[in-house]
């Protein structure tokens, strides 16, 4: 046996030198010259776009074997944080993908930003964005179908992937497409009038007519009809976000029922309302002292339109604070009672709009036009009782009923609805259903506890004892709005936002 191991090791030592592995031939293009520039000229442009041209990411998915060396090459050269990447490589069957901005010829993260931190390059197609125009909001990345943009905790800004512009203009490929081992992944310069404006890139995408993604996906293995279909997870809460929807929307409610009564007094309490919820706004911000950029995108950007829409009404609540308090404004309180009652109407339609515009089927018109809308009524009313209430004014009663019979009826729809949804597997709400059952039963219990307390228990104490009405009423409208808060909340973490098949969402 002694004998014979020399030999079998000179075999293996022999059979080893003579294996052509992908980083073995890697190394091979690497010792002659003339190889290793074709290597690259392969793999890169080498010439810039013309006219009407822009690079794009192009990706071989039999090359592609998911050794994630072009994460860990993308992540050191651009000097990510540890949790950070900009570059994802998920499954498709049994077929890995390896996948980052698409730098599309419309892109949908450009067009949403409030403060214009995005541009895409007239000459290279690329899309940069802007570190030092940032404010932080994320509304890229529920713009983004394909979640590219990732949001930086330490640096309060959002960062994307841009193709390593500065290494191309030199004629040095990307770090991706250098790190590769099987050279899966490679830059093209494609015609931008023959970008995709329908279809998907892969099973399971987001349809391409939204943004036109540039990154084209080659295989010469037939692709299945379908993706795996992800797990279900919860997406962010946006804590700030919700509470500021809940009071501003809660705001706009009551300034209706102000005008209606015209009551000075609840105008003012409306006001307040309205200054808290934007207060919240700003935390939801990573970079809240650049706040005021937030107006230069108003030509595309929704949430641009939103908070100019809430900064005129946020002015004209003022002007009813002035009307209150100073006398000799005071005949001028029933007009800028319906000034605001109007501007908060169209503050509620940007809110919506904002939400809207990102095409995710759990925020679709319908839903969010009766969710929010639902909410400026049912707290505006609600708030309107506790206020005439105290104040003993004589539509207090009608006030009470009406929040009353909004809270019953608004629950009533969202309970058909999730019900409907979670059995009707071809409903485009299916999934989020099931991420509100499955994920969330907790937070469905407490709000179907707050419904028989603000719908059954507080009401019918408040007939019986009518002396503690008013406490009552102050109580059954915290609640109402804490139940609102928690909804809000699953609007967010329910939404199951796209993103790349088989790729986990940040």
């Amino acid at each position: 046996m002694s004998e014979r191991s020399p030999n079998l090791l000179k075999m293996l030592l022999k059979e080893q030198r003579q294996l052509r592995t992908p980083v073995a031939e890697f190394a091979d293009v690497h010792e002659r010259a003339p190889e290793y520039l074709k290597q690259w000229q392969r793999l890169i442009p080498l010439s810039r776009p013309a006219a009407g041209e822009q690079y794009a990411f192009e990706v071989n998915l039999e090359a592609c074997t998911g050794c994630k060396a072009c994460v860990v090459a993308c992540h050191s050269l651009n000097g990510l944080d540890e949790a950070e990447s900009w570059r994802d490589v998920g499954s498709l069957g049994v077929q890995t993908v390896t996948t980052a901005c698409h730098h599309c010829a419309d892109p949908a993260c450009a067009n949403g930003c409030p403060t214009l931190a995005y541009e895409k390059d007239a000459e290279t197609g690329i899309v940069r964005h802007l570190d030092d125009q940032c404010i932080g909001c994320s509304y890229c990345t529920m713009k983004c179908p394909y979640d590219v943009p990732k949001y930086n905790p330490r640096l309060g800004i959002v960062r994307k992937c841009d193709m390593c512009q500065s290494r191309l203009a030199e004629g040095e490929a990307p770090a991706c497409v250098q790190s590769c081992p099987n050279g899966a992944i490679s830059i093209r310069v494609v015609q931008r009038a023959v970008i995709p404006v329908s279809g998907t890139m892969l099973p399971g995408a987001w349809e391409s007519g939204y943004t036109r993604p540039a990154t084209r996906f080659v295989s010469v293995k037939p692709q299945p009809d379908a993706a795996p279909e992800p797990l279900l997870r919860e997406d962010h809460a946006h804590a700030p976000l919700a509470l500021m929807l809940v009071l501003t929307q809660m705001s706009a409610g009551a300034f209706f029922f102000a005008a209606l009564g015209r009551d000075s007094r609840l105008g003012v309490v409306a006001a307040l309302v309205l200054f808290a919820g934007l207060a919240a706004s700003v935390l939801h911000l990573g970079q809240p002292l650049k706040a005021w950029k937030a107006f230069l995108g108003w030509r595309k950007s929704w949430l641009s339109r939103e908070i100019i829409a809430f900064n005129a009404l946020a002015g004209t609540a003022t002007g009813v604070i002035a009307a209150h308090f100073v006398p000799a404004l005071d005949g001028l309180a029933p007009v800028m009672l319906w000034l605001c009652a109007l501007a908060g109407t169209l503050a509620v339609f940007t809110s919506i709009m904002v939400y809207v515009d990102t095409r995710r089927p759990f925020w679709a018109m319908p839903l969010t036009a009766v969710k929010f809308g639902g909410t400026a009524l049912l707290l505006g009313a609600a708030t309107a009782a506790v206020v005439w209430t105290w104040t003993r004014h004589p539509w207090a009663q009608s006030a009470a009923f009406v929040a009353w019979g909004f809270r019953l009826t608004l629950s009533a729809w969202e309970l058909t609805m999730l019900q409907q949804s979670a059995r009707n597997t071809s409903s485009s709400w299916h999934r989020s259903a099931r991420i509100m059952k499955q994920l969330q039963p907790r937070l469905l219990r407490l709000r179907l506890f707050l419904l028989l307390l603000t719908g059954a228990v507080l009401p019918v104490s408040a007939l019986l004892f009518r002396d503690a009405a008013p406490f009552l009423l102050a109580i059954g409208l915290f609640a109402t709005a804490w139940s609102q808060f928690i909804e809000r909340s699953q609007f967010f973490t329910a939404t199951d936002g796209p993103g790349m098949p088989g790729c986990h969402k940040s």
